[in-house]
C-alpha cells in the first residue's frame, strides 16, 4: 500500500511540475500521422489516425505475438489516442499471458520502449526507468516536456484446468 501512495504522490508532483514549468505540450505537439508511425520501422505499423466517437481519435497496431504461444501467446501492441487532430497519449503495451516465456516478451518490450523513447527525446533514459521497463516496475521519467510512465498490472485468467497468472507492462507517454 505504501508504494502505491508514493507512486501516486510522484505522479501528482510531476503533473504539478509540468503545469508550473509550462512543459505540458508533450505529445500534443506531435502530429497524429507522425505519432501513428513512430514504431512502423520497428514492426508495429498502425492503420492510421481514425475518428471513433464524439471526435475521439486514435490509431493502433496489430498485436505481435512473442514466443511459441504455448499454451498462451505473449503480445506487444502500440496505441495512440487523442481528440480531433491532437494526440493526448501514446501507449506501448506488452501482455504476458505465458509467464514461462516472459524473458522474450520483456526483451522485445524493452527494445521497443527504448526505440520509442529515443524517437521523442535525445536525453538518456535514467537507469531506474530502464530497470522498470525491463522488469515491469512502476516508474516515471520527465524529459523535454514528455511524461514517460511505466506501470505493471497483474490479473488472473481462469482456464478450465487452473487459475493462470498474467500481467501487462505499459509505457504511457503524455
Amino acid at each position: 500500500m505504501t508504494s502505491k501512495i508514493i507512486s501516486c504522490f510522484m505522479l501528482i508532483s510531476v503533473f504539478c511540475l509540468l503545469n508550473v514549468t509550462g512543459g505540458e505540450a508533450g505529445v500534443k505537439n506531435i502530429p497524429p500521422s507522425e505519432a501513428c508511425n513512430l514504431l512502423t520501422s520497428f514492426g508495429l505499423p498502425t492503420l492510421g489516425w481514425k475518428i471513433f466517437l464524439d471526435n475521439e481519435c486514435g490509431c493502433s497496431s496489430r498485436q505481435i505475438s512473442l514466443g511459441s504461444g504455448n499454451p498462451f501467446k505473449n503480445v506487444i501492441s502500440y496505441y495512440v489516442e487523442g481528440v480531433g487532430q491532437t494526440v493526448n497519449q501514446i501507449r506501448l503495451i506488452v501482455s504476458v499471458l505465458n509467464p514461462d516465456e516472459s524473458k522474450i516478451a520483456h526483451a522485445e518490450f524493452q527494445k521497443a520502449a527504448q526505440f520509442l523513447i529515443r524517437k521523442l527525446t535525445p536525453r538518456p533514459v535514467p537507469e531506474n526507468f530502464s530497470h522498470a521497463i525491463a522488469n515491469g516496475g512502476n516508474q516515471i521519467f520527465l524529459a523535454d516536456g514528455f511524461l514517460f510512465e511505466v506501470a505493471r498490472k497483474e490479473w488472473t485468467m481462469n482456464t478450465d484446468w487452473r487459475a493462470h497468472p498474467c500481467y501487462e507492462i505499459k509505457l504511457v507517454i503524455r
